[in-house]
């Protein structure tokens, strides 16, 4: 919080919306590094749209390279009714966000290389990119929008999408604040 900016309470909500604190990472692997088609680990069947091709399989394959995964057995995101899936670790970044926030990252924690699926790096990155979204002020309205940002690219009022799940994350940020920080803190 000190370093990103961000709000605790907030960036745990985020991070329990996006993947329920890091229990779900994902259940698709990409298989076709042309085209962006994968696999669902579930069923094993098909999935088209796993990652968008032109913007993030280039910069997948350098992340996972750069931690030592093997990029067609790593789990990341599947699409969901529209647009992309290929949303990778507890954060849920698309790769070619994470490589816009990589080396901010690494110098933040004083590491070569950022790691999405490390729980650290993705809570720090998180942090940036909500700072960045406009979270910094703490006030509820920006915090929601930043969250909307978070989820879309857009702001609550260019997607009703992206508006429930803003409201969503300052549900469950209230209840994180009230219910767990504020009794630790004795405020």
């Amino acid at each position: 919080s000190k370093k990103t900016g961000s709000r605790p309470a907030f960036l745990l909500a985020i991070f329990m919306q996006e993947s329920g604190f890091g229990k779900n990472q994902g259940s698709c692997y990409l298989k076709n590094s042309g085209d962006g088609s994968g696999v669902s680990s579930r069923t094993g069947n098909t999935v088209s749209r796993v990652m968008k091709p032109d913007r993030d399989i280039e910069p997948f394959l350098g992340i996972t390279a750069s931690v030592g995964r093997d990029p067609f057995k790593t789990l990341v995101s599947c699409p969901q009714e529209v647009g992309w899936g290929g949303a990778m670790g507890a954060a849920q970044f698309i790769p070619s966000t994470w490589a816009l926030y990589e080396k901010l990252i690494s110098g933040a924690l004083g590491v070569a290389s950022s790691d999405p699926w490390r729980a650290r790096d993705a809570f720090m990155a998180a942090g940036f990119l909500l700072k960045d979204n406009g979270a910094r002020s703490g006030s509820y309205s920006a915090e929601r929008n930043a969250a909307c940002k978070y989820f879309s690219g857009s702001s609550c009022s260019k997607s009703s999408w992206a508006a429930t799940y803003g409201s969503q994350v300052m549900k469950k940020a209230e209840t994180i604040q009230t219910a767990m920080i504020d009794p630790i803190e004795n405020a």
